[in-house]
């Protein structure tokens, strides 16, 4: 081993991590970085959904050119398809109380009528009618429907036209019947790859459907006059046979009735009972007036004072004696005579009032023998009564049947009338308000709206693949996602630098000191000066997962970032089975760290080398040894990096990848710190967490990773635009 000043110096058998005891070294990262980085965030991230958009948005795009391109062809390919509309009224016929069978329909709810209007409209009956009527079902060589069953069924049937059920469920398949809101309209459509025969379908429809409406309510009356009529003469033929039961009974026991049904005897007994009312009241005032007279001979009884004659004498006698009264002489010959026939009035009136009340007695006779007669015939009346409604109970009974039997029978003659008045009635609730005319748009294939839902579907598509594909994919993106992996810090995150070879990147930060990358190395470099309590570790491990994610490129930019800053730096080429250092720097490589492993003759000194960097010298690997792991477990590597922390500032080590080799093991147990390279979006995480394991394992001091070939598009949330903006502040304006 050579000194700063060129003199060799002897090697030193102390461990290479001897020059900082255990207390310098900062523990494992997982001991201080807080759980909480550690655990998945719950819940929906908007940020992240965003991102995941961003990152396949190639992929979504794609999918939705390739979608709507599918939409396209589509609808270039399909047939033409017309619809035909008509616009029918449906409305509810007016309640007839005296038929209650055709009121069906309007007991109904309003959402059920028309829903049931709408449904008779779709019936197979209605649908077998019109292809009957259009003959659709002779016309095979016709386009629209026949075309359309043809290209649906094969086989002679097909062919023929002669499968019924397949027309019909074709011609139901191509209509559609919606209500108009808010209104009693029915809306009537019917497709077809032939306008004219989508016209006259649709116009047929509304026909046969206004005539069914009125056969079906015909139908409906006679069905039920029928019914009507049949009970009508078994009724008719009971209150027959009830007559004459009645009839014949009455024959039999001399049983007469009036026209209201009463019997004779019954009406003479009324008679007889009104009579002896009258006698009895007769009896009454010629006893009160015998009686009255006989006590009080002076006296004048009611119906006396009452009496027509005396009235009329009474009235005479009154004018007379206001004629007198009005004389201004009284000793007058005519006023004598006038006095003398009032006079003669007076005797007169007095003459008849006595003859009257000498007749009271006879009077008062007369009445209670009149009396006494109605009453016996009454007797008489009320036994022969009682007789008779002994008979009468059977007669009642008789009676009572008759009158069911004609109530009955009336009762169904008035809805006999009722039903042909209804069914003679030629009015329809169903009329047809717009005919269908001949379309002459297409209705479909849209263009726009298939090129729209094909744009729609493949972003949803694309959207489902780039979920999936982020679900599948189990590579670390991004530097958060790394942290909470690892529980390790992110030390740097390097750019993706594109258009440059593997040279040109790995001497970036020499040849372009103010590029991206060299920037980011920087930063690596500064954040390793905080990585142990006595600064940046003299001796740094860089290794990765799996090959290819930029371990070398790290290692070279790392050791040139130090020597520009004036540090004495040691590149050592441990990739003992794939070297790149000595072909990154055009070294010569017949000579390496193989040979001073390999032989106990060969000093460090002579096989360091030069580079085209200032302060900085390199040791590559040399010939490809048979098992680099027996070289690199040998104790000339450890006193190799001992002998070097005394001569270099900082020593790094490009190492080859951990997994499937035991090489890195051994060299981060060699080395102060060991850094992880971390290919962004491509290192898987399974990959990752394994290498960190067997590092652990071979108590490796990981300080941290380096998340490399990052970009915009992977990492949205990556921004490299102040590297760029340095870069350009730095550049002299222009005059």
């Amino acid at each position: 081993m050579t000194s700063k000043n060129g003199q060799q110096l002897p090697m030193n058998t102390r461990s290479p991590r001897s020059n900082a005891s255990d207390s310098d070294l900062i523990p494992y990262p997982r001991d201080f970085y807080p759980e909480e980085l550690l655990e998945d965030s719950g819940g929906l991230d908007l940020k992240e959904f965003i991102n995941v958009l961003k990152n396949h948005k190639k992929l979504i795009l794609s999918i939705a050119f390739v979608t709507m391109l599918i939409a396209l062809l589509l609808t270039l390919l399909m047939q033409p398809v017309y619809r035909a509309y008509s616009t029918i009224k449906v409305e509810r016929y007016a309640a007839n109380p005296n038929v209650q069978i055709l009121n069906a329909e309007a007991s109904r709810s309003d959402r059920d009528f028309f829903e049931t209007q709408i449904q008779l409209i779709q019936t197979k009956t209605l649908a077998s009618r019109v292809i009957s009527d259009l003959g659709l079902d002779k016309k095979p060589e016709a386009t629209g429907l026949v075309a359309s069953i043809k290209n649906l069924f094969s086989g002679d049937k097909a062919a023929d036209a002669k499968d019924t059920t397949a027309m019909e469920e074709i011609f139901l398949k191509n209509l559609t019947v919606t209500p108009v809101s808010n209104s009693q309209l029915l809306s009537i459509s019917y497709d077809s790859s032939n306008p004219k025969l989508a016209a006259d379908i649709n116009n047929a429809i509304a026909k046969t459907f206004v005539r069914q409406n009125l056969e079906r309510r015909y139908d409906t009356a006679s069905s039920y006059k029928a019914y009507v009529t049949d009970n009508i003469e078994v009724t008719k033929k009971s209150l027959e046979d009830a007559e004459n039961r009645l009839n014949e009974y009455a024959r039999e026991n001399n049983i007469v009735q009036d026209v209201d049904g009463e019997s004779t005897s019954s009406l003479t007994l009324k008679k007889q009972i009104d009579e002896l009312v009258n006698a009895e009241k007769e009896r009454i005032d010629a006893e009160a007036a015998y009686e009255l007279f006989k006590n009080n001979p002076d006296s004048t009884p009611a119906f006396a004072i009452n009496d027509p004659y005396i009235l009329s004498l009474k009235k005479a006698a009154a004018r007379l004696e206001t004629q007198y009264q009005g004389l201004t002489k009284k000793n007058t010959r005519s006023a004598n005579r006038l006095r003398k026939r009032i006079d003669d009035l007076k005797e007169q009136i007095v003459s008849e009032s006595k003859s009257i009340q000498s007749s009271f007695e006879s009077r008062f006779m007369e009445a209670q023998q009149k009396e006494k007669m109605v009453r016996t015939q009454l007797d008489k009346l009320k036994a022969g009564a009682l007789n008779t409604q002994s008979k009468s109970t059977k007669y009642n009974r008789l009676l009572r049947e008759v009158e069911i039997n004609q109530l009955a029978y009336n009762k169904q003659l008035e809805q006999l009338m009722a039903v042909n008045v209804a069914s003679n009635v030629g009015t329809n609730n169903i009329s047809i308000i717009d005919t269908a005319s001949v379309p002459t748009k297409k209705f479909k294939p849209s263009l726009k709206t298939n090129l729209g839902f094909g744009l729609i579907l493949g972003l949803l598509l694309g959207m489902g693949f780039a979920f999936l594909r982020e679900f599948v994919d189990d590579s670390v993106k991004n530097s958060e996602l790394l942290e909470q992996a690892t529980g390790l810090p992110v030390l740097s995150q390097l750019p993706e630098t594109k258009n440059l070879g593997p040279k040109k990147l790995a001497l970036q930060t020499a040849l372009e000191p103010r590029s991206a990358l060299a920037e980011a190395i920087r930063s690596l470099r500064t954040s390793l000066r905080f990585s142990t309590r006595h600064g940046a570790p003299q001796s740094t491990f860089i290794t990765s997962s799996s090959a290819g994610e930029g371990k070398s490129t790290v290692a070279l930019n790392l050791a040139t970032a130090y020597a520009q800053a004036g540090s004495s730096v040691l590149l050592i080429d441990a990739d003992l089975r794939n070297p790149s250092i000595h072909q990154l720097l055009e070294l010569n490589n017949v000579e390496g760290l193989t040979n001073y492993l390999a032989t106990t003759d060969t000093k460090s000194g002579d096989v360091t080398q030069a580079c085209m960097i200032k302060n900085l010298n390199v040791i590559t690997s040399g010939p490809i040894p048979p098992d680099p792991v027996e070289l690199l477990s040998g104790s000339k590597m450890a006193e190799l990096i001992e002998n070097a922390n005394d001569i270099y500032d900082y020593i790094i080590i490009d190492g080859p990848p951990v997994l499937g080799l035991a090489d890195s093991q051994i060299l981060g147990n060699l080395t102060e710190a060991t850094i992880v390279t971390v290919e962004a979006s491509k290192t898987s995480k399974t990959a990752l967490l394994d290498s960190l394991k067997r590092l652990e394992r071979a108590n490796a001091n990981m300080i941290g990773t380096v998340l490399n070939r990052n970009s915009r598009s992977a990492n949205p949330d990556y921004n490299q635009e102040y590297y760029s903006y340095a870069r350009k502040t730095s550049q002299p304006k222009k005059a």
